[in-house]
């Protein structure tokens, strides 16, 4: 009799540790198990589970969950797919100790990563090496921006309602994740030889200049600011919206607003434009150069670009259930 009890209560240790999943109440909910690279993650921390030291693990990442427990993540455009050589099991999610990294509970789910091809790539010219002023004027404007970018809250929610789109005439010119080919080109037998691949990180509608841009969702303006350099983002305006999300508007012809502005949904923020744009000089004469007239739009999330449109859709899907 002794030995059939000491027989189950290993047996039940055993399925504690072994199966800890099963054993324990959900401490946290992912509410879109299944996504594709580019997506966002939304995941529910259970009231009793939430807490200023609590954060969530996946993808070798800690995330800071929003006052009401709840946290976006964005899945980078280059994450391995789930069920693949490369990684044949998804993604462990579970709960852990903010900066610590301790786990705080047994409990955890998985995040299927789901294989997505993206627009058809198309080739720029070849890869050209910048001048050193330029290279250490690029270097001053990205730690510019990335200041901003770092200055996202992640515990408050900004948001009033669902998220809208920024034009009130919808074109898309180019999508999420389109490759933009750098390298050399064979005229004898047409191939491309491929030395930078660059993804679109955001979407570009179509505008002519100047349409009045509309704020997504309200929040908090962190940057406005012009950058000059050819090929770059021209006039750009990053709101805050909270929970680690940011809304991105470049190429602008005109602010509307500035930094430290709060900003309610739908309020036009900016107008569309061609910036950057200016003047070089060829065989000592001056030719006038500008950027195609076009909204790029982007959503930053906790420091990931994701596809823009398919962030709105999600967004919108769960936050009527907070």
């Amino acid at each position: 009799m002794r030995k059939i009890f000491r027989l189950t209560v290993v047996a039940i240790v055993c399925l504690f540790f072994t199966n800890p999943s099963w054993a324990q109440a959900k401490s946290f909910e992912i509410l879109n198990e299944s996504v594709e690279r580019g997506d966002v993650v939304v995941i529910k921390i259970t009231p009793q589970w939430q807490g200023p030291m609590v954060c969530v693990s996946v993808f070798d990442k800690q995330f800071i969950p929003n006052k009401y427990g709840y946290v976006f993540i964005g899945v980078d455009i280059n994450t391995e797919p789930t069920g693949t050589s490369e990684k044949t099991e998804k993604y462990l999610v579970y709960l852990i100790e903010c900066d610590r990294g301790v786990r705080l509970d047994w409990y955890y789910d998985e995040l299927e990563v789901r294989i997505k091809e993206f627009g058809i790539p198309w080739f720029v010219g070849p890869v050209r090496t910048p001048g050193k002023a330029v290279r250490e004027r690029r270097i001053k404007d990205v730690a510019l921006m990335h200041g901003a970018y770092d200055l996202a809250n992640k515990n408050e929610d900004y948001t009033s309602g669902q998220f809208i789109l920024p034009l009130n005439n919808i074109e898309v010119t180019d999508f999420f994740g389109t490759s933009r080919l750098y390298g050399r080109y064979n005229r004898k037998n047409k191939k491309i030889t491929v030395d930078r691949e660059v993804p679109h990180g955001g979407v570009d509608f179509r505008a002519k200049t100047p349409l009045p841009v509309m704020a997504v969702n309200s929040g908090k303006v962190l940057l406005t600011h012009y950058f000059p350099l050819k090929g770059t983002e021209g006039n750009l305006l990053v709101i805050d919206h909270g929970s680690g999300i940011l809304s991105l508007y470049m190429h602008l012809s005109q602010f509307r607003v500035k930094v430290g502005d709060w900003v309610e949904r739908g309020q036009v923020v900016a107008l569309t434009g061609d910036t950057p744009k200016g003047v070089t000089y060829r065989r000592g004469k001056p030719v006038r150069w500008n950027t195609p007239a076009h909204l790029h739009f982007m959503f930053k999330i906790h420091g990931v670009n994701v596809d823009p449109l398919a962030f709105i859709e999600t967004a919108n899907k769960y936050l009527d259930k907070r």
